[in-house]
């Protein structure tokens, strides 16, 4: 699998809140993912940023359990997944100071993990994955909004134009006591690729603009590049991320 990711922090923006994650547990086993948080946790650690670190961390420690081995069952991996969500979300929770009456930080957070030809896909908030099969994207995820920010026009604008307010999220990690997270798999076939993307990024790159440059790109990396300038081209005003694989 080859797998590629990048970032920009957006024409309004000076601190990334987005974070990402490629992490390969065995041959056949890779853990993808894009957080895109507000507010900080511990010691002033971004939340997406904290969040991603505690999945991998969780998912390695199994891993060291024997976690990955040979027996496993779907329906095992997907619970495993989840777990490793609700370890995430308990964890951020308690660090970011939140109550009943306080939200003090929280993140969206998409996280696929590949096993051989099967791919798991947790979701909460407004990251997103794709699947790109024969030069088609279908969406794997459903925003968890309340309401949507229109993408601006793909004509350059004379001045970028000032942040608008995002879609009311009603489910992030971090921001509740328990976490009830979104899981689906799926059976992946040769040649297929994924994509996963911060609302930076698909609120001003629609699903076919991302076909045409992952067929246009000689690799992971080229395609990751393409796909982030489409976003800088629209003024992108927020914190854009991607990750592409591709090979699996």
């Amino acid at each position: 699998m080859e797998v590629a990711a990048g970032s920009d922090v957006g024409v309004w923006q000076r601190q990334q809140s987005d974070a990402h994650l490629i992490e390969q547990f065995a041959p056949n086993v890779t853990l993808l993912a894009v957080a895109d948080g507000f507010g900080l946790v511990g010691r002033g650690t971004p939340t997406a940023v904290a969040a991603v670190t505690l999945l991998r961390e969780y998912l390695k420690r199994r891993q060291r359990g024997g976690a990955f081995g040979r027996s496993v069952t779907p329906s095992y991996l997907r619970t495993l997944l989840l777990g490793a969500l609700d370890h995430t979300n308990a964890r951020v929770y308690a660090q970011s100071g939140a109550s009943e009456d306080f939200v003090g930080s929280g993140t969206s957070i998409t996280a696929v993990l590949v096993v051989g030809y099967q791919a798991f896909v947790a979701h909460v908030g407004d990251a997103r994955a794709y699947l790109v099969r024969l030069g088609h994207a279908e969406s794997l995820t459903a925003d968890d909004a309340l309401f949507d920010d229109p993408a601006i026009a793909s004509r350059k604008m004379v001045a970028p134009p000032k942040p608008r307010m995002r879609g009311l999220l009603w489910r992030t990690l971090g921001t509740q006591t328990k976490l009830e997270a979104s899981i689906a798999d799926i059976e992946l076939m040769s040649g297929d690729e994924l994509v996963l993307c911060t609302d930076g990024v698909h609120r001003r790159v629609e699903a076919p603009e991302v076909e045409r440059a992952l067929k246009g790109a000689a690799s992971a990396g080229a395609a990751v590049e393409e796909i982030l300038a489409r976003a800088r081209a629209r003024d992108n005003v927020e914190n854009g991320t991607v990750v592409v694989a591709r090979g699996l």
